[in-house]
C-alpha cells in the first residue's frame, strides 16, 4: 500500500489498523462533528460480533436544530442506509438521522458522527484516536479541532442544553492515556448569525493539542547541537562543554542571555568557578547551567507579535532631540523582534471554499499546528527530527542622550517619569533571537520530511499546507469526491515550495 504523500480511501478505523505502528510524527484533524450533517456516504458496521448475521432494527433520532442548516436526506439516500419504511418521512428537509441496531449482536450500522447518542459517538471516536495512538511516534503530536452540539434525544442531555462534546472527547482521551497539552480556543471573528433570541451566539472552536509521551524521548545540545536517546553522562559536569556559566537577571555586562535555570546551590558546582566568577554567582549575577535538554515530543516552538509594541516620539523643545517611550516597552524588549511564545487563543476567520465540502477549516488554523508539530528534516535511519538550535542576545543600555531635562530647560517644574533636573535618555536595542542551525543525531545517512497524517481528511487542507511547509503527508478519506477535489488542490500548489 503506497503510503507517503497518498489519500486513502476508506473508514479511518480500517484503514489505521493496516497502517504500520509509530510511522507518523504529527497528526492533524478535524472528525466529523455529532449530529452536524450527513456526508451522504455508506453506512458501515461498528461493534457487535463480525460473525452475526445481522438482524436490523430502523430507529429515527430527531438532529438539533442548530445542526446548521437543511439536511440532505433523499429517499434514495435512505435507500441506500436500508431504510424500507421511509414514505412516512419528507425527502428533503426532515431534521432525523437514522441508525440501525442489530438485534441479536447490538452492532450498530450508521457514519460516525450520526449516531443517536453522544456516548456510542465518542466510543467510536475515541477507538479511531486509540489506533491514531499507535501509529503515532513516541516523540509525535496530535491535534484535534472539535466542536460541540445541542441535545436532542442524546441520552441523558435536556433539549437545547449543550451536550459539551469537546470535553466528554477530552476526559475519555486522557483516560485512554492520551496527555493533553493545551486547549486552544479558535475564535471565529466572521462567524455564522445565529437565529437563537435566548442565548449568545456561538464563535469559536476548540482544538485540543495531544502527545504520548511525559518522558524524555531525545536530549539535545545547544551548543555542539548533539541529539542523542538517552540522558548524556556529560550532564553530571563537564566545564565547557556540558555546562558553562551564563548571566541571568537585569545585570548589565557584556551580554545577558535568557536561559534555563538549571543549577543549584550545591558546592560542588562552584569548584572550577574563579573568584569573580563565585562572587557573581553569590549576587545573583551569573548561573552555571546544563546546556543539555531532554524533549518529551518534538515541538518547534511558535512565535507571535506582542500586543504593545514600542512607539517612539519626539517631545520637549526644539532641537533636543529627546526620545520618549510609549506603550509596554519592558515587555516589548523582553520579547524582542522575534516576538513572544504563541498563546492559546487564535483569532482566525473562516474561509469560504468553492467545492462542495461543508466543513474546511482555514489553512491558517493548521499552519501552527504543522510548524509546531511536525519537523522539516528526520533522520532516515534513528527518525529523529531536528531541532532549531536558537541563540538569544541582548545588548546593555546605550546612551542616545544625556544633559538637561527639557522640562526644566522650558521652566517647568514638573518630574516626568524620568525624574531630576538632569536626564539620560536610553536606548535598550531588542533581544535577537538567531537560528545557529539544527541538531544532528550523528547518523549521517541524510534527512527526509516528516509526516503528517489526517484520518478524516476531507477536501484536503492538511495535505495543502504540509506540502507547502515541505513536509510529507498521509491522508484517509471515506468519500472519493473529496479525495478527487483534495489532489486537484494539491497539484495547484508550486513545485518550488516543495
Amino acid at each position: 500500500m503506497a503510503l507517503i504523500n497518498q489519500i486513502i480511501q476508506g473508514n479511518a478505523l480500517e484503514v489505521l489498523q493496516k497502517l504500520p505502528s509509530e510511522y507518523v510524527n504529527c497528526i492533524v484533524t478535524s472528525p466529523p462533528y455529532l449530529g452536524l450533517r450527513d456526508y451522504g456516504i455508506e453506512p458501515i458496521i461498528w461493534d457487535g460480533d463480525k460473525d452475526c448475521k445481522h438482524e436490523w432494527i430502523t430507529e429515527r433520532t430527531a438532529r438539533p436544530n442548530s445542526s446548521g442548516g437543511k439536511t440532505e436526506w433523499a429517499k434514495e439516500k435512505l435507500a441506500i442506509k436500508g431504510v424500507d419504511n421511509y414514505s412516512e418521512f419528507s425527502d428533503y428537509h426532515d431534521r432525523a438521522t437514522y441508525s440501525n441496531f442489530c438485534s441479536k449482536c447490538n452492532a450498530w450500522k450508521g457514519s460516525l458522527g450520526l449516531e443517536p447518542t453522544f456516548e456510542l459517538y465518542l466510543k467510536h471516536l475515541c477507538n479511531i484516536f486509540d489506533e491514531c495512538k499507535r501509529v503515532l511516534r513516541k516523540d509525535g503530536t496530535c491535534w484535534v479541532n472539535l466542536g460541540d452540539t445541542y441535545g436532542q434525544n442524546r441520552s441523558n442531555v435536556p433539549d437545547k442544553s449543550l451536550c459539551l462534546i469537546p470535553f466528554r472527547f477530552a476526559i475519555e482521551m486522557t483516560n485512554r492515556g492520551w496527555i493533553c497539552r493545551n486547549v486552544i480556543i479558535w475564535k471565529k471573528p466572521n462567524c455564522m448569525p445565529s437565529s437563537a433570541k435566548d442565548r449568545f451566539t456561538i464563535d469559536f472552536d476548540y482544538v485540543f493539542f495531544y502527545v504520548k509521551s511525559n518522558d524524555v524521548q531525545f536530549w539535545t545540545n545547544e551548543k555542539t547541537g548533539n541529539c542523542v536517546d538517552k540522558q548524556p553522562l556529560g550532564t553530571k559536569g563537564i566545564e565547557g562543554i556540558d555546562w558553562e556559566w551564563k548571566e541571568v537577571g537585569n545585570y548589565q555586562g557584556k551580554d545577558t542571555f535568557s536561559v534555563r535555570v538549571r543549577d543549584s546551590n550545591k558546592p560542588k558546582y562552584l569548584q572550577k568557578a574563579t573568584e569573580e566568577e563565585k562572587e557573581n554567582y553569590g549576587k545573583g549575577k551569573i548561573k552555571k547551567i546544563s546546556l543539555w535538554t531532554g524533549h518529551d515530543y518534538w515541538f518547534e516552538q511558535v512565535f507571535e507579535p506582542h500586543l504593545s509594541p514600542v512607539t517612539n516620539k519626539i517631545v520637549g523643545r526644539k532641537g533636543t532631540d529627546v526620545q520618549q517611550s510609549q506603550g509596554d516597552p519592558k515587555g516589548y524588549r523582553a520579547y524582542g523582534e522575534q516576538g513572544r511564545n504563541k498563546r492559546c487563543l487564535w483569532t482566525i476567520p473562516t474561509k469560504p471554499f468553492s467545492g462542495a465540502h461543508f466543513a474546511v477549516y482555514p489553512e491558517a488554523l493548521i499552519e501552527p499546528m504543522i510548524q509546531a508539530g511536525c519537523p522539516r528534516y528526520v533522520c532516515k535511519e534513528c527518525g529523529k527530527g531536528r531541532k532549531k538550535i536558537y541563540e538569544v542576545k541582548r545588548n546593555k543600555n546605550i546612551v542616545i542622550n544625556k544633559g538637561i531635562n527639557p522640562h526644566w530647560a522650558n521652566g517647568d517644574n514638573r518630574l516626568d517619569k524620568y525624574g531630576g533636573g538632569f536626564s539620560e535618555r536610553y536606548k535598550k536595542e531588542n533581544p535577537q533571537t538567531i537560528c545557529k542551525g539544527y541538531t544532528d543525531c550523528g547518523c549521517n545517512v541524510g534527512f527526509e520530511p516528516g509526516v503528517v497524517l489526517d484520518p478524516f481528511m476531507g477536501a484536503g487542507t492538511t495535505a495543502v499546507v504540509a506540502k507547502k511547509q515541505g513536509k510529507n503527508y498521509i491522508g484517509i478519506e471515506i468519500k472519493q469526491e473529496y479525495i478527487d477535489m483534495a489532489n486537484k488542490r494539491l497539484k495547484m500548489i508550486p513545485e518550488s515550495l516543495f
